[in-house]
């Protein structure tokens, strides 16, 4: 029993290492530079490496597509599916695709290749600086929060995680002003569920507060500072998921 159990153990830290590597490989490892624009972003590993992924892409016409997703489940299989949407996002923006075809594309894509268990919670945005605004698809993830002139509001939720079904019902493509002094925060649900000792979870209330207190930092001390805070709340306990913070400010 005692063999058994160190086995598993070895396999099952293996695994997380193998988890953590494919993640880090996948995520940005320099932020693109747009005019107009300051981006930051990172992602924290919990106990049980997951699927998060984030990615700034910048396109040919000055326009910016930003990407937060989470994949459901841990481990090697979780970081194979990020993998998949990485590439196939990718792609797809670089044929010009529009959001709604994107998001379509990869649902069909996931819904295919994966057991019916496995989803994808996805946002896509396509940020124009000289236009002044962004279009947005949301399937299931936590809506990203825009804060412009103190005021913190959320991009709406739209249809299901991607790969739940054959076709996404309800999909649309959102538009909403993004002025000068305006900032969006995109993060993953391992920032709203991390609990303290008591239960309580961290959850969308807080991360407003915080928005509207560190609205003046710069990007990438709010993005470690957010970081700090989550993990000042859970006093010192280990969190089991990933989280996934990115901020775009017009300047």
């Amino acid at each position: 029993n005692e063999l058994t159990l160190r086995v598993h153990k070895e396999l099952t830290d293996w695994e997380m290492k193998v988890a953590s590597q494919v993640q880090t490989e996948f995520l940005p490892r320099t932020v693109p530079s747009i005019s107009g624009l300051e981006l930051s972003g990172s992602v924290r590993q919990g106990r049980f490496i997951g699927g998060d992924y984030y990615d700034f892409i910048p396109r040919n016409d000055g326009t910016l597509m930003i990407v937060t997703a989470d994949v459901s489940g841990k481990g090697v299989p979780a970081a194979l599916i990020m993998a998949e949407v990485r590439a196939s996002t990718q792609l797809l923006v670089s044929m010009k695709v529009g959001l709604a075809e994107l998001t379509e594309k990869l649902n069909a894509l996931i819904h295919q290749s994966t057991d019916k268990k496995s989803f994808v919670t996805f946002f896509a945005a396509e940020i124009n600086p000289v236009m002044r605004s962004i279009s947005y698809v949301n399937a299931g993830h936590p809506p990203p929060l825009i804060c412009s002139n103190g005021a913190v509001s959320p991009l709406s939720r739209g249809t299901f995680p991607l790969g739940m079904q054959a076709l996404l019902s309800g999909l649309t493509v959102r538009d909403a002003a993004f002025q000068p002094g305006d900032f969006i925060v995109f993060y993953t649900d391992g920032i709203l569920e991390r609990t303290n000792p008591q239960g309580e979870q961290f959850g969308e209330e807080r991360l407003a507060g915080y928005i509207r207190k560190n609205a003046r930092s710069g990007v990438g001390p709010f993005v470690e500072q957010l970081f700090a805070e989550v993990e000042k709340f859970g006093e010192g306990r280990d969190p089991d998921d990933d989280a996934t913070v990115a901020i775009i400010r017009f300047v």
